[in-house]
Order: C-alpha cells, then sequence, then structure tokens
C-alpha cells in the first residue's frame, strides 16, 4: 500500500515553483473566530490531486483556488464543489486585497459568477433564487436528531429549501434544544437516500446568545461541525423570509460557531414579492486575513 506521505511527495514532484496562500477567517471581524479558509494563487497548473493535496495539508473545511484569469475552485478533502458559501466570501476579501478601490468583485465559480459587494469591512454575496422543496414528518425526523416534538418551534415545518446548495431547515424553540442535539447519520442517510438530495441539516433558533442577533444556527456533518455556512445561510434567509422570521429586505443578524469556539455572524437578506415569492437572497459578513505565506514545490 502506497503511503499517504509518497502520494503527497509524489503530487508536489510536477510543481515548478512556489505558490502564495492566504488564510482568512470569514464571517468575522476577528482573527481566530468564523470559518478558516485557505486561498491559492496562480493555481493554473496544479493538477486535481494537488489541490486535494493542499486542501488536506490546510486542514480546513475548504480551500479555494484562484486561477490567473480570476477563475475560482473550491476543494474539500476529498470532492470539488461547484458552489460554497464561506469560500466564495472569502475569496472575495483575497482577490480585493490585489484592488483595494473595488466596490465589487465577481467570483467565477463552476456553478457560476457570484457577485460579491463590499460596504467598508463587510461585503454581501448574491445567491440564487430559493426553491423550496419537500417538507419532513417531524414525528419520524426529529429522534433521530435527538431532539423532542416539543423542542421544536411551533408551526414552522421541517423543509428542504437550496439557493444553489440544498439544506434541510429545523427550527427549534431554545438554545438548549441546539445544544443537545445528537444525530443518528446512519439513519438520517438512509432517510434522505429515498427523498431530495439534500446537502446537509441547518438547525436554527430564534433564541440568540447575543440579543443583537435574529437567529442562532448550528450546521452538523457526519464529520464535523461547521462554524460558519454561507451556502446554507442563504437557505436560512429564504426559509426566515418565507415563514416571518426575520423582515424581508432589510438585513438581519445571525450567529453560529459559538459552541465550537468559532464564534461567527452572518448577515442575511431575502426580498419578498407582494405575491409571496422570495428572491435577491445575499449573505455576507465581514472576513479578516490571518496567514500569508508561499507553499514549498
Amino acid at each position: 500500500m502506497v503511503s499517504r506521505r509518497t502520494l503527497i511527495e509524489a503530487a508536489f514532484q510536477v510543481v515548478p515553483r512556489k505558490l502564495r496562500y492566504e488564510v482568512w477567517d470569514v464571517f468575522t471581524n476577528r482573527r481566530f473566530g468564523g470559518n478558516p479558509l485557505g486561498v491559492f494563487f496562480n493555481s493554473d497548473e496544479l493538477s486535481d490531486e494537488q489541490r486535494f493535496a493542499l486542501t488536506r495539508e490546510m486542514n480546513h473545511s475548504e480551500t479555494s483556488f484562484v486561477s490567473r484569469g480570476g477563475k475560482v475552485r473550491i476543494f474539500t478533502a476529498t470532492q470539488e464543489l461547484p458552489f460554497a458559501g464561506h469560500p466564495v466570501l472569502g475569496t472575495a476579501f483575497a482577490l480585493r486585497r490585489l484592488k483595494p478601490e473595488a466596490k465589487s468583485i465577481i467570483v467565477q465559480v463552476p456553478q457560476g459568477p457570484i457577485p460579491v459587494e463590499f460596504d467598508g469591512d463587510t461585503a454581501m454575496m448574491l445567491q440564487q433564487d430559493p426553491e423550496f422543496k419537500e417538507t419532513h414528518d417531524a414525528t419520524f425526523l426529529v429522534p433521530l436528531l435527538g431532539l423532542k416534538p416539543e423542542d421544536l418551534a411551533p408551526d414552522l415545518p421541517i423543509q428542504t429549501v437550496s439557493t444553489g446548495r440544498p439544506n434541510l431547515i429545523v427550527v427549534v424553540k431554545s438554545i438548549e434544544a441546539l445544544k443537545s442535539v445528537k444525530f443518528n447519520w446512519p439513519a438520517l442517510q438512509e432517510y434522505f437516500a429515498k427523498g431530495d438530495v439534500q446537502r446537509g441539516i441547518y438547525l436554527l433558533s430564534s433564541a440568540t446568545l447575543d440579543r443583537k442577533n435574529q437567529l442562532h444556527a448550528r450546521k452538523m456533518t457526519p464529520r464535523l461541525e461547521d462554524p460558519a455556512t454561507g451556502s446554507a445561510a442563504g437557505c436560512a434567509a429564504a426559509y426566515a423570509v418565507k415563514y416571518k422570521l426575520i423582515a424581508p429586505d432589510g438585513l438581519a443578524r445571525m450567529e453560529q460557531g459559538h459552541f465550537m469556539n468559532r464564534p461567527s455572524e452572518i448577515l442575511i437578506s431575502a426580498a419578498r414579492s407582494a405575491g409571496g415569492a422570495i428572491s435577491r437572497v445575499r449573505v455576507g459578513g465581514s472576513s479578516v486575513l490571518v496567514l500569508s505565506g508561499t507553499a514549498e514545490a
């Protein structure tokens, strides 16, 4: 069996130069909060194997790779993503450092161009118009989350929503309920294999740790907890406006990551027409540069 070290060394043998990179903490205005992101520049000559190796070496949930032409590819340790929220926002901040006067940046990801508009130290990305998909039986699903029926907010559906990547939105009453979740992942994966393709479960509550915020969120996966989730935040914005948890058009503040000592603040917004259609979903916040350097090749 070939060792991981041998595979990594082989991946770098063909790179004839050093790669410049930065690490940004995204959805925070303080270092060592938010969701960290590695951004590699001038990555055109890298193979996919090299991108995976660098992503594993950075050991963040995602890493972005910027080509000389400005196209951006997003990798996890195991797959390439057509779109992901915190990599788009963090990469936009990294690109803006090259053009400090820019008021907007277009981040070209495989899913399509994502406009990101800056206002001082914050930025907002425009996501796809939402798709409201299947609703789920709370009686069956709640035990798989380690919750009780009385933990759920009344009269709000458990629903799959997508603004680019689907997420199942579950609204609970209290911070205590958010803390107590314990997912039965084998049973959940078996359940979701029978219905809509969904990328994760996003837990929301109108109970918050900071009074200036309107929502608290948690994003759990089988492998880890996410301190800030930009793609799921778009789903949350659309859901929260549709079901009147937040007002349309204005900015709302959502907190995430506090239970893992990576506090994040996510700005969300969505419009609602007179007929009730939800559109113009925006997600944003601040990002802070933490590290910069070169990867030896």
